[in-house]
């Protein structure tokens, strides 16, 4: 029987040393309390304190210095260890890895470390309540107010607001450019409600009502949001939150099989062996993806094909578990969290939603590569 295997379990000695001081420090770690409460900021700065929360990031900024494909074991070990992974991925893989391509020195130098070192966290504030995939008819509105700006707006669908300290906001200056800007939650004239969800984490609306932002909060440069955000997605694209759960899941999937009565039959053996066979795929991809990021090379329709076939795969995987009756093998741990397939369940429709659907991922395969006459390679 194939068993889905990480993705780097085999990979040089520095890749091994790392893996093995991640785990050291997450086994003593309340990973525990961080699944009841849905809040992982202890175990966050557990990692922060040795550096590894975000790895890849230089050392100036409270990281390691070592590339996205080493750094990649740190999310594999998360999922693994089922940790909450959103508040990770949001602030360290896309706020912070913005600021660190986009800010100014002075932006990266007041908020990587405490991203780092888990003290602070970061959540985004894109998707408007008429305004979610198509994000060029947004309507916030940033006012000028002296050398700096008031926010008006509501923003919807934001995971993790409740634990956030800052977001990135997208909104319309007076000039009607789209600029970003990193808006201080806890400032006057934010309020977060929660939208109730099929998630263990809740969604939130965030309505900005004349929150005051400075010169300073403004990522890269006034009207230049729009071409930011691209990037953003891109960093947010590279498959690998939605490749290692997908492997937890089939992991599990596998192991709730096993206790059926009667066991893994012949059927059910080819359907993992056939999923684990396009894990494997995926690995390869998202490896592909690191690489090209750590080359400066990504391109928005490389990003797109990741977040496509991850996100479908991990959703194949939680219906053909349910499908088959693994989640009547589904037993909940001592500490009363749901079974990793309940969350699969639960989770995995939403996945081919957020950071843009699939629909949209093939749209844009389809407008940069086909229409473009450029070579589709494997």
């Amino acid at each position: 029987m194939l068993t889905s295997e990480l993705l780097w379990e085999h990979s040089e000695a520095p890749v091994r040393a790392l893996r093995d001081e991640i785990r050291e420090i997450l086994a003593s770690a309340p990973i525990a309390e961080a699944r009841r409460r849905r809040d992982p900021r202890p175990v966050h700065r557990a990692l922060g304190r040795a550096g590894l929360l975000a790895p890849q990031w230089p050392v100036e900024y409270g990281g390691r210095g070592v590339s996205h494909v080493t750094a990649a074991v740190l999310v594999e070990e998360l999922a693994m260890h089922d940790v909450p992974d959103l508040l990770h991925t949001l602030t360290v893989s896309i706020v912070g890895t913005t600021l660190l391509n986009c800010a100014g020195p002075e932006m990266r130098a007041r908020h990587l470390p405490g991203f780092a070192a888990g003290t602070s966290f970061g959540c985004v504030l894109f998707s408007e309540p008429h305004a979610g995939s198509d994000l060029s008819v947004l309507s916030t509105r940033a006012v000028r107010h002296g050398d700096g700006y008031r926010l008006h707006g509501t923003k919807t669908h934001s995971i993790f607001a409740r634990l956030a300290d800052h977001a990135l906001c997208l909104a319309r200056d007076d000039d009607d450019a789209l600029t970003l800007f990193l808006v201080p939650l806890a400032g006057e004239g934010v309020r977060i409600e929660p939208i109730p969800a099929l998630m263990d984490d809740d969604f939130h609306e965030v309505t900005l009502d004349g929150v005051e932002v400075g010169p300073g909060d403004v990522v890269g440069e006034p009207g230049q949001g729009w071409a930011i955000v691209v990037r953003t997605l891109a960093y947010e694209r590279t498959g690998l939150d939605y490749y290692v759960k997908a492997l937890r899941w089939h992991r599990a999937a596998t192991a709730a099989t096993g206790r059926l009565r009667g066991g893994i039959g012949q059927h059910d053996a080819i359907g993992l062996a056939r999923l684990n066979a396009r894990l494997v795929a995926a690995g390869t991809l998202v490896r592909r993806v690191l690489t090209r990021l750590d080359r400066g090379e990504l391109n928005e329709d490389e990003a797109a094909a990741a977040k496509w076939y991850t996100t479908e795969l991990a959703a194949e995987i939680a219906w053909w578990a349910a499908e088959r009756g693994a989640d009547q093998a589904m037993i909940a741990g001592e500490d009363g969290v749901a079974d990793p397939l309940d969350v699969a369940a639960r989770e995995a429709p939403g996945m081919r939603i957020s950071g843009g659907t699939s629909e949209m991922m093939l749209e844009t395969l389809a407008r940069l590569r086909l229409d473009s006459g450029a070579e589709v390679r494997p």
